[in-house]
């Protein structure tokens, strides 16, 4: 039996905080005014690559060794939103040397805007300034090898 199956869905959540802004722009470089500096509503935009790190949580998870992810970013994050990121695995091929090759498709999602801990996830919740519970924020899909 493989370590996953076609239709299996794994889920991340996180909330990132200025903290980890700071320390990820101190290690990628990516330090621009808009990740640095607070917005009129006190939040900062995270960088699009830590907002992807949410893959490659579930990723290491699952001991997969990614050879290709095609990200598509379709809303900016900010600080103190909460995302929920779910792989749904698509394709298995047990016939590769040295493992097991998937594909997954990626939707990351936010489930609040970071003013209600409580807020449920549905495209009525919204805040002042338009950001929207349950908003796609990011779609990916991702190639990797599950080694045995």
């Amino acid at each position: 039996m493989p370590p996953v199956e076609v239709g299996e869905t794994f889920t991340e959540t996180r909330t990132f905080q200025p903290e980890d802004v700071d320390q990820f722009a101190a290690l990628s470089g990516d330090d621009q005014p808009r990740h640095t500096e607070p917005d009129g509503d006190g939040q900062r935009m995270v960088q699009g690559l830590l907002t992807a790190s949410l893959l490659t949580s579930i990723g290491g998870d699952l001991e997969v060794l990614a050879s290709r992810m095609d990200l598509q970013f379709q809303r900016p994050v900010y600080t103190d939103e909460t995302l929920v990121c779910e792989l749904t695995v698509v394709d298995v091929d047990l016939d590769v040397e040295g493992g097991v090759a998937l594909v997954g498709d990626v939707v990351v999602q936010r489930v609040n805007c970071g003013d209600d801990p409580g807020q449920a996830d549905t495209a009525a919740a919204k805040q002042a300034d338009g950001h929207t519970a349950g908003t796609v924020v990011l779609e990916a899909t991702v190639e990797g090898l599950i080694r045995e």
